[in-house]
């Protein structure tokens, strides 16, 4: 099971309506026919999904987020486990909002004091977003574009529809995390824990890590070391481990999807590093478990 990535994939495919803004923001209206699937991601930009048809169930950093029609979540570039489950007609229907950082920066840099004290910010990678009329005109609203082509006036009336979406998602009370979250593109960068909390089962080279922490590759290195006191590679093994430890334990996933959800290139290596490290193959680590439980 390969991990897919969301903000690629529909940047290269023609298979589901989409609109192409700039490189910094796209709309893409995506359905899915199967009964059950689930399926892990990844998303270099950030981005919102706002559910119309069935219910998802997002998996991040040890938080289970269930999102059901008409309800939304934004979430921060990094990696997930997506649950589709189509209901009523079989079919599961969203709208994606990818947004990218430098584009989310300016918006709150531009609206800064609409935006809570400068001294608090959020470092939750999933937040669920409080979804008023506004939102819900705003898809409905970009619909026609689909298929129409995008001239200069259109892109940018399609910007201050975007916009106009932003401020309306802060001014309400209950999106208090999501402005926080905007409020934090102005601080500091990401906390390098909540980064590879969220991420470490990412089968990625670590120039690409860095670039998740919003860090160069010599400043990623030198303040994980000082985050965790061991380095990237031996802490993601051991971390890895623990999370397939906690799967096998928890979950009746099978072995081959255990080893692919937790960033291990093959079955193999998977076992060979879980017998290393728990003494006993995965599977026997599994009847042990549940024995222990009974």
């Amino acid at each position: 099971m390969s991990i897919t990535q969301l903000d690629q994939r529909f940047e290269h495919s023609d298979a589901f309506p989409k609109i192409e803004v700039e490189k910094s923001f796209r709309f893409i209206e995506y359905r899915a026919y199967e009964r059950y699937r689930r399926v892990p991601v990844w998303s270099a930009q950030h981005f919102i999904v706002f559910v119309l048809q069935g219910k998802t169930i997002i998996e991040t950093g040890g938080a289970k987020f269930p999102v059901t029609a008409d309800e939304a979540l934004f979430l921060r570039k990094g990696s997930y486990l997506m649950s589709e489950m189509p209901l009523d007609q079989g079919v599961f229907q969203s709208a994606l909002f990818f947004l990218d950082a430098p584009f989310l920066k300016q918006f709150a840099r531009r609206h800064s004091d609409l935006l809570p004290s400068p001294n608090r910010a959020s470092q939750a990678p999933g937040i669920r977003l409080h979804v008023t009329e506004p939102m819900s005109q705003f898809y409905h609203a970009v619909l026609p574009y689909f298929n129409t082509p995008l001239n200069e006036a259109r892109r940018r009336g399609l910007t201050l529809k975007l916009e106009e979406l932003l401020l309306n998602l802060i001014a309400e009370p209950q999106n208090e995390s999501f402005a926080l979250f905007l409020n934090g593109l102005l601080q500091s960068k990401p906390a390098m824990t909540s980064v590879m909390e969220q991420n470490f089962m990412l089968n990625l080279p670590l120039a690409q890590f860095a670039q998740l922490s919003q860090r160069s590759l010599s400043a990623f290195k030198r303040e994980f070391k000082e985050a965790f006191d061991c380095p990237p590679a031996q802490w993601l093994h051991n971390r890895r481990l623990k999370h397939a430890a906690y799967l096998l334990e928890h979950t009746a996933y099978p072995i081959t999807q255990t080893a692919m959800e937790c960033g291990f290139k093959d079955l193999s290596h998977f076992s060979a590093d879980f017998k290393a490290a728990y003494g006993c193959s995965p599977s026997h680590y599994r009847k042990r478990a549940t024995a222990q439980s009974l």
